[in-house]
């Protein structure tokens, strides 16, 4: 019997039908362009890599085993197109496929504009209609900047194009000091929910999860992103965009953890992670973990 996760994980290849599918996006331009710390390509490899060198397939916490979920890895896709946008329609298109392949995809991540395309392969996957979803992040990462795919712009451009329904959209963890008033009014214009990090540190992480995951999917799927640096920088230092101040690990793989639980939630992505900025691999293992908490909901929930 398998003991370790990484005996579970096996090439897409090799695995036409599992529970989940992973899959790599090695991108860091967009952050590069809101003036950010270049880095994040390198995240996917180094997330599996902690992945499988430490995580167990028995929970204690939730005494889950999940030595009977199938997990099949497709590598990282192929971002090496001269044109950003190029990049850009890669992601969309692999992750449409994936998605029609797969109920469940892990994207490891890479900077946060890919969650722009991330989200559009879900679109056009599930039948177009508007989606819910839920960000974990420091930042709103909603600003106006038209022609631009930058790790500040995905979630603004999805609620413009309509692929995301404002209703069905949660901002979960932004700090106080790194947002603009534009950005807050833009989401209310929209009827997006915003819970501010103070209301987690005061109120748990449960019950604000749990109630943005039953507006993601009460239309049906849903995604959650889950953007590392909303973690405070005492646990992620190798992050593109590091604050001092923010959610623990336990708050993080909590978060991860109900998401994985939830039915209607078939993307699931960490983001940037920058493992030229980390501390004897201490965020790519919290990132990691944080994948590991999101394996655990869904063996829970399906029974594996």
């Amino acid at each position: 019997m398998a003991d370790f996760l990484r005996e579970l994980i096996c090439p897409a290849a090799e695995l036409p039908v599992a529970d989940v599918c992973l899959v790599g996006l090695p991108l860091d331009f967009g952050t590069v362009l809101e003036g950010g710390r270049g880095g994040a390509a390198h995240a996917p490899n180094a997330i599996r890599s902690e992945l499988r060198r430490y995580h167990k397939t028995y929970n204690l916490e939730h005494n889950t085993d999940l030595r009977r979920l199938r997990i099949a890895d497709a590598g990282n896709l192929p971002l090496r197109a001269a044109r950003h946008t190029d990049n850009h329609e890669t992601i969309a298109i692999e992750l449409a496929r994936l998605l029609a392949q797969y109920p469940r995809v892990v994207v490891l991540g890479g900077s946060h504009d890919g969650t722009y395309s991330t989200v559009r392969g879900l679109h056009a996957a599930t039948g177009g209609q508007p989606l819910g979803g839920i960000n974990l992040d420091a930042h709103a990462d909603v600003k106006d900047r038209p022609g631009l795919l930058s790790s500040g712009t995905p979630f603004g451009n999805l609620l413009r194009e309509g692929l995301v329904a404002g209703a069905g959209f949660t901002e979960i963890g932004l700090h106080s000091n790194l947002n603009m008033q534009a950005d807050i009014d833009f989401l209310h214009q929209h009827q997006a929910h915003i819970v501010r990090l103070a209301q987690v540190q005061s109120d748990g992480m449960s019950g604000h999860m749990g109630r943005a995951l039953a507006r993601a999917t009460a239309a049906g799927p849903a995604f959650v992103s889950f953007d590392i640096d909303c973690c405070a920088q005492a646990y992620a230092p190798g992050v593109s965009a590091p604050s001092a101040d923010g959610l623990t690990p336990c708050q993080a793989t909590e978060a991860a953890w109900l998401a994985g639980g939830a039915a209607g939630v078939r993307l699931f992505e960490v983001m940037e992670l920058n493992p030229l900025f980390d501390r004897d691999q201490q965020t790519a293992r919290l990132a990691a973990t944080v994948v590991a908490a999101y394996l655990t909901g869904v063996a829970a929930a399906t029974g594996r």
